[in-house]
């Protein structure tokens, strides 16, 4: 299977589409497993959590994945700019929410949700940067019974 069809491929695809109506600059990328030190990007990591959330009898099963969306911005001391920071996270959230509601999810199959598990939170700082993260989960439903497919 190519990356192209992966789950986090297209989770960061979708999350393109949502920090595009959030940020005035869009020169930003949405890197996999790497934050830069650089302002302005962000990184979409796989957490490692149990997938399996439920099993039916007829051979379908309810699984999740939780990444963390980790983004670095400008810090100062000037509480305008840290409150701009944690301000793009509500936002972030409640795009997100605001979407699952109306079934505008990644391109997943199965896919049931897509949900924040916790506010952006402050992580970490230096002199002039922050990095802040938020998690997030999907839910999507497979067919246990259907044939293997080789990688």
């Amino acid at each position: 299977m190519d990356y192209k069809d992966k789950r986090i491929t297209k989770l960061r695809e979708y999350l393109f589409n949502v920090v595009d109506n959030l940020v005035t600059d869009t020169k930003y990328q949405i890197n996999a497993n790497m934050l830069s030190n650089d302002i302005n990007n962000y990184s979409l990591d796989k957490l490692p959590t149990a997938s399996t959330v439920e099993k039916w009898v007829m051979g379908l099963e309810l699984h999740k994945d939780t990444f963390s969306f980790r983004g670095r911005f400008p810090y100062s001391q000037e509480a305008v700019n840290n409150l701009r920071n944690i301000g793009f996270f509500e936002d972030f959230e409640y795009m997100i929410n605001y979407n699952n509601k109306k079934g505008i999810r990644p391109e997943i199959d199965g896919i049931q949700s897509i949900e924040c598990l916790n506010p952006g939170t402050l992580n970490s700082i230096t002199s002039n940067t922050a990095e802040f993260d938020i998690q997030i989960q999907i839910k999507y439903i497979v067919n246990s019974k259907k044939e293997e497919v080789s990688l």
